[in-house]
């Protein structure tokens, strides 16, 4: 099975230098849920896009440093690229701005968060979905997952038919299905507790407050549940595989 990461921006050199890239770093959380996965990776910040939504049997978004509703035109032709995916079953995950662009290419809204605040380091969702509509992908009897946040902007409407199955006071829409071929959530299966904390301490009295700060950093450490969202994202992957 073959995952395309859609890259929808870089990371800072220093972060790269010790952490990897955001390709990197999908892929070791993936491959240690299935070994056999290969990946392939598009820039598509610098306009890199596939052929078409069937090059790859499964598709990955990336966050960015970009807000989805900037409208730049890579991201115009990213929406069109998800909404083709969705509509011809192949099975398409967003992560942090991925979340979020493929709420815009649905019809939803995405805005900063009402509060102004930062979402940072580890947050806990609580699944809202029925246990009787779970999907099969959601494998596992847990009520509730924790992961690393970093993020300003959240969806702050739905879009018409799209499931939600999870989130929390700060982010109340913050992990959606779209029928069986999209998923998407606010939170970072992908990163470390390590860059996180490099993160806060460059926001820290600048983009964020002191006291703010110093609190996210204070929970950056925080049990995560990784492996069991990195296990959901290969299960929803296989079932898009195998409905095809």
């Amino acid at each position: 099975m073959k995952i395309g990461i859609l890259v929808a921006g870089p990371l800072p050199d220093e972060l790269i230098k010790q952490f990897g890239t955001f390709d990197d770093m999908f892929k070791a959380l993936l491959a240690k849920q299935d070994p056999k996965l290969d990946f392939a990776s598009y820039q598509v910040f610098e306009q890199q896009f596939p052929e078409n939504e069937y090059e790859c049997d499964g598709w990955i978004v990336t966050g960015s440093l970009h807000s989805a509703y900037e409208q730049l035109d890579w991201m115009l032709r990213l929406e069109e690229l998800i909404r083709k995916a969705i509509e011809n079953d192949r099975p398409i995950i967003g992560i942090c701005f991925g979340h979020q662009i493929m709420a815009t290419a649905m019809g939803g809204r995405v805005e900063k968060a009402p509060s102004g605040k930062w979402g940072a380091a580890v947050h806990n969702y609580a699944l809202v979905i029925d246990p009787k509509e779970r999907p099969e992908w959601m494998d596992g009897t847990a009520d509730h997952f924790s992961l690393q946040a970093s993020h300003q902007d959240q969806v702050t409407r739905l879009p018409d038919g799209a499931c939600l199955l999870g989130g929390n006071d700060f982010c109340p829409n913050g992990f959606i299905a779209y029928g069986t071929s999209g998923m998407s959530m606010q939170l970072h299966p992908e990163l470390s507790s390590g860059i996180i904390t490099t993160m806060l301490h460059k926001r820290r009295g600048e983009q964020m407050s002191e006291e703010d700060a110093d609190f996210a950093i204070s929970h950056a450490n925080d049990p995560v549940d990784a492996d069991m969202v990195g296990q959901w994202m290969v299960n929803f992957f296989r079932q898009g595989a195998n409905a095809s």
